[in-house]
């Protein structure tokens, strides 16, 4: 009886003596490659999105008269993309020789991983940046005006901060910081969720073929 195209398939798959194996390979092989390729370029895009960004904010500062507070911002965003940077660079020394399902499961690896670092990093990130943001735009000297009608009406001053403001801030800023690895994983989903999608498709895929 002859052989189903899906029993070649599979044997083409898991054989690699199977005489259809090389093209089925190739084919896997290059959807591996195309899924990496495209993450890459995105994750790439995303770290000068990040120093472009932080850039912008500085010199917006300046002229707001909060160079300390846009210092900080950008300081803190420049860590942000060279960690960036370094995460991609260790992507790269994943042997792409391997097997393409052991390829993209170590991709698949490298990404949890990465996520995680991501959201310890963030815990301190995300209400360091609440907190500067707060504290430079209200000392900032385009808030000079603000800061003096606040100081006429209100007796809830400390240090020149308005009180109540200050307390929702900070607590935001913890909220934040507890749920910086929740926050995160929305925010890789939203940016990458077309490229997880393949990626997790793929592997299905061939975890199907391996029987799995």
């Amino acid at each position: 009886m002859e052989k189903s195209i899906e029993t070649m398939w599979k044997e083409g798959f898991l054989n690699s003596n199977a005489l259809i194996a090389p093209k089925i390979n190739d084919i896997y092989n290059q959807k591996s490659i195309h899924i990496i390729d495209k993450f890459q370029k995105m994750f790439l895009f995303n770290i000068w999105g990040i120093i472009i960004g932080s850039s912008l904010l500085f010199i917006a500062s300046y002229f707001a008269g909060a160079v300390l507070a846009g210092s900080i911002v950008l300081i803190m965003m420049f860590w942000v993309a060279y960690t960036a940077y370094q995460e991609l660079k260790s992507l790269e020394k994943i042997d792409k020789g391997q097997s393409s399902y052991t390829f993209l499961k170590a991709f698949k690896d490298w990404i949890s991983k990465s996520i995680d670092r991501y959201g310890k990093m963030y815990s301190a990130v995300y209400p360091v940046l609440i907190l500067v943001f707060y504290f430079g735009i209200w000392f900032s000297d385009m808030f000079a005006h603000k800061r003096e009608i606040v100081a006429g009406s209100s007796n809830d001053l400390v240090l020149g901060l308005h009180i109540p403001t200050t307390i929702i801030v900070i607590i935001m800023a913890v909220l934040m910081s507890i749920f910086s690895k929740a926050i995160h994983r929305k925010d890789v989903k939203t940016i990458y969720g077309g490229i997880l999608k393949k990626l997790d498709l793929a592997l299905a895929e061939m975890e199907e073929l391996r029987g799995e």
